[in-house]
């Protein structure tokens, strides 16, 4: 019952980051962003109480927190203060960058279908979807044009990461976690005000346009 429950929940939270691929509305992709955020700290708290263990339980209730509901908010500030709506066109268009999430997530499987044949823990199946996850997060990343955008992906691949620890070790010591979780939620806030100051400077958070400005 309960790798199944991991492997559903992985699965979600892969389905999650490739739907920012075809999400064209910011707000929309903020949305999803969360509720991937709440997958995961859900399956956090599942294996909190598979494990026994309360300080992934904590780990969960944070991550809730400061990923499902503080983060979020601060980046649908972004895009309110920005003025900006509908994300500009990444890269690749939606069908091809499909299909490289697709080959993204058949790597994954390729190589990290040995270390979960090898890991004793209950989890262990769902280490490809997570591996494939951080995949998937890095390459919305690249694929983006705008700043806010890249964020989105950035965020995306510390979901994987994070995804991949808890299932691999049933996640790290509760003082690391919440170090990570202030650093990101600090890198956020940061970055937020760097994108609106982008935009009030330049006219546009599109990270292509901003190449002109090479001498």
């Amino acid at each position: 019952m309960f790798p199944s429950l991991a492997n559903l929940l992985s699965f979600i939270a892969l389905g999650a980051a490739i739907l920012l691929i075809v999400r064209g509305s910011l707000a929309g992709q903020v949305r999803v962003f969360a509720f991937q955020s709440f997958v995961l700290a859900l399956l956090a708290a599942a294996v909190a109480a598979f494990a026994g263990s309360v300080e992934l339980f904590g780990v969960a209730l944070v991550l809730m927190t400061i990923k499902g509901v503080v983060i979020p908010r601060v980046l649908h500030r972004a895009v309110t203060n920005i003025g900006l709506h509908r994300a500009a066109a990444p890269y690749l268009s939606p069908p091809a960058a499909l299909t490289v999430c697709g080959g993204l997530v058949v790597a994954a499987f390729y190589v990290m279908g040995p270390v979960a044949a090898s890991n004793p823990l209950p989890t262990a199946g769902a280490i490809p979807l997570a591996f494939a996850g951080v995949l998937v997060g890095f390459f919305v990343t690249v694929n983006r044009r705008r700043a806010l955008t890249q964020i989105l992906g950035f965020l995306m691949l510390e979901n994987g990461i994070f995804l991949l620890a808890l299932l691999c070790t049933y996640g790290v010591p509760f003082i690391v976690e919440m170090g990570v979780f202030l650093d990101v939620l600090v890198a956020v806030l940061i970055l937020e005000v760097f994108t609106y100051r982008i935009k009030e400077n330049f006219d546009s958070i599109d990270v292509g346009e901003m190449e002109t400005l090479r001498g």
